[in-house]
């Protein structure tokens, strides 16, 4: 393995960690969208259950249920920001995580050619000193083995 082939391995090692992270922090970006997305659904259940019972009501039962059907609407209201905030978020590490697996895969597809390069001059280097050994090897024998 030459200086190129080992210098492309680490940075192979390299861009699979990013890449190892990239997908953590969207698979983490993911479970905080799915998180507020799951509480906007229990605060729109809640205020869908908060009805008042039909017939006589005490004033204070009333306000009661008012309010707390204000304070949900304002939950929810105040939920909009952080989704939007973790929907984008969401967006960029996905994207992120999209370019660090095609900088990964590049460095793999250049380590591959590299290598084989690396591989094919081996070989050639080889090739070419063959002749010599075997005319090499022929002399001994012709000599008698006495080197």
């Amino acid at each position: 393995m030459n200086a190129r082939t080992a210098r492309r391995k680490r940075i192979i090692r390299v861009r699979s960690v990013e890449h190892q992270m990239a997908e953590a922090n969207f698979a983490r970006a993911n479970g905080e969208l799915a998180n507020l997305v799951e509480l906007g659904k229990r605060l729109e259940a809640l205020r869908v259950d908060l009805a008042v019972a039909k017939g006589a009501v005490a004033g204070r039962a009333l306000n009661s249920v008012g309010e707390l059907g204000m304070r949900l609407d304002l939950a929810q209201e105040n939920l909009s920001a952080p989704l939007h905030s973790a929907s984008e978020r969401r967006d960029q590490m996905g994207a992120l995580a999209q370019s660090a697996m095609i900088k990964e895969e590049s460095a793999v597809r250049l380590y591959e050619r590299s290598r084989k390069s690396a591989e094919a001059e081996h070989e050639r280097r080889n090739d070419a000193n063959r002749p010599h050994r075997r005319r090499a090897m022929s002399l001994r024998l012709i000599d008698g083995g006495a080197a």
